[in-house]
């Protein structure tokens, strides 16, 4: 039992998003892509647990085909954790316009799903691009703590 003004200490894992299966801490391909060893989802993301809420991690250096997003959030709606999904963008330094644009596409499909879909763990550069172009009022985006 912890006690007040202690921190506990929580591990944390990752999983497949599409399927839930385990993988490894630390990403085994330096381009980070590698698919899914079960079902083969190619990995842009992954999740992190704990967490009582859906926490997808995005893999720097990979921007997700069009298929690929539709297939998560669907995946995400059927296992009933589309009510709060936020996306952590803490790897990445800069991001392209095809993944911008997966996010409003993941960000739509989300919220007529009646969930809710939130951005973090942004850079300055890639808050500056969002700012520059006029879609940071598009999304909930929070800072991280």
């Amino acid at each position: 039992m912890a006690t007040p003004g202690t921190k506990t200490s929580v591990k944390t894992w990752y999983e497949c998003p599409v399927c839930g299966n385990g993988l490894p801490q630390a990403p085994w391909l330096a381009r980070y892509d590698a698919p899914c060893f079960q079902c083969g989802y190619p990995l842009w993301c992954r999740r992190r647990l704990p967490s009582t809420e859906t926490i997808l991690e995005v893999l720097p250096e990979r921007t997700p085909e069009p298929q690929e997003v539709q297939k998560l959030v669907a995946s995400l709606i059927s296992q009933n954790a589309a009510a709060m999904v936020t996306i952590d963008l803490s790897q990445l330094q800069i991001v392209n316009s095809a993944f911008v644009a997966r996010l409003i596409s993941m960000n739509r499909s989300i919220h007529e799903a009646g969930g809710r879909f939130v951005l973090s763990g942004m850079c300055s550069i890639i808050r500056e691009v969002f700012a520059q172009l006029h879609i940071d009022k598009a999304f909930e985006i929070v800072e991280d703590e």
